[in-house]
């Protein structure tokens, strides 16, 4: 795997160094050795993401949408957030990739999104999609996974 990291807090040599090594924990537990050496992350670290966008994470493919490979991992990074959260909320957002890797997980240009056969329109209740909810699930779990290292 290839993995940038950038943003607010890049400089943060122990911060970084967290998150790179979580990132081949989780891409590793997720997809598996092999799957993993394809990949390409850009992640990109923000001060206040959550008052600016909604969300502590977003996770988008910035290569080829048919078989995707390249991403950019976006977290809030503020310094009022524990290391432990921007570990939680990066093992979210690599839930997502994975679901994207392995084609469980497609956006609709309509704004619908496809979670395995079933196809979604987003709703106001985001938090309860089916592939939000796996990544709810496993969050937690690869987080405590990865400290007990």
């Amino acid at each position: 795997m290839k993995m940038y990291i950038e943003g607010y807090r890049s400089n943060n040599i122990k911060l970084t160094a967290a998150i790179c090594d979580a990132a081949w924990f989780y891409a590793e537990e997720l997809l598996g050795r092999r799957m993993t050496k394809h990949i390409l992350i850009d992640i990109k670290l923000t001060k206040d993401l959550k008052e600016k966008e909604g969300a502590y994470g977003f996770c988008h493919i910035t290569g080829s949408v048919n078989k995707p490979r390249e991403f950019m991992i976006e977290l809030d990074a503020s310094m009022k957030h524990s290391w432990d959260q921007i570990l939680t909320w990066l093992a979210h957002e690599m839930t997502h990739l994975k679901q994207f890797v392995r084609n469980e997980l497609y956006d609709g240009v309509d704004g619908s999104v496809q979670w395995k056969s079933k196809r979604y329109v987003r709703s106001p209740q985001y938090e309860d999609m089916p592939w939000e909810r796996e990544a709810y699930r496993l969050e937690t779990k690869l987080f405590e996974e990865f400290e007990k290292l």
